[in-house]
């Protein structure tokens, strides 16, 4: 049973962007220009990045062929005219000229605070990541420090070791996690805190004893597979935790 609760718990959160993803694109896919590729374009992209992203970037058409082949080699499933057709419309539509649509979200890295670090973000993360997005992250150093291990895999070869530090100092600087006193964090409360939230002993018991087996909970879905324990109350309560 720890077993399945445990491959459960992973295949869950593996999935969880992709279907926040998934369930977005309609709605993104009306702010996108008319044109050719745009159908192609949010059939492709759509199922690892949400449709918006190109809207606050401006690069050349070599930059955006860049990009596009450094998501293919990712696994974007597509044949080789979708992937040219893809960078035609984002060339045409979100290409650096001065005539280029102006981007809905505003230059990117504008929100960014100055630091180095900054530059950085901006020409190694922006191929996956709105640089903007940065201002809604909150982690800890030793979170961003695991975040950044991971993400500086995929760009190995245009960042230095000095680059990563300082992206790493830049982050855990202006971003910090700080604790919601008006919340109880999951990961270190204790019995009484827990049952405090309105969880009965039993279920108390059970998340407790969960995360003891299987560590810190990284958000609140990952308590929905916890045998004996009521989702719907998890769900109700979700807002008075924090993790």
């Amino acid at each position: 049973m720890v077993i399945g609760h445990t491959f459960t718990v992973r295949f869950l959160t593996g999935i969880a962007p992709a279907l926040v993803l998934l369930a977005t694109p309609a709605s993104a896919q009306q702010n996108l220009p008319e044109g050719p590729g745009k159908d192609t374009f949010a059939k492709v992209c759509s199922t690892c990045h949400g449709l918006d992203r190109p809207m606050a970037l401006r690069r050349t058409k070599e930059a955006w062929s860049a990009t596009v082949a450094e998501m293919a080699g990712f696994g974007a499933d597509a044949t080789q005219e979708d992937f040219q057709a893809i960078v035609n419309y984002l060339a045409t539509n979100f290409g650096s000229d001065a005539n280029a649509p102006a981007a809905a979200s505003g230059p990117a890295g504008l929100k960014l605070p100055d630091g180095l670090g900054k530059e950085v973000i901006l020409k190694a993360c922006a191929a996956c990541h709105i640089p903007d997005s940065f201002v809604n992250y909150r982690h800890t150093p030793e979170e961003w420090q695991s975040i950044i291990a991971r993400m500086s895999q995929r760009v190995a070869a245009s960042t230095t070791k000095a680059d990563i530090d300082n992206v790493l100092q830049y982050l855990t600087v202006n971003f910090p996690k700080t604790e919601d006193a008006s919340k109880v964090n999951m990961n270190k409360a204790e019995a009484k805190d827990v049952q405090a939230l309105g969880f009965t002993p039993e279920e108390t018991e059970a998340i407790i004893s969960f995360r003891k087996a299987h560590g810190d909970f990284r958000e609140w879905g990952e308590m929905l597979v916890i045998y004996g324990v009521d989702g719907r109350k998890v769900d109700a309560l979700k807002d008075h935790m924090s993790f």
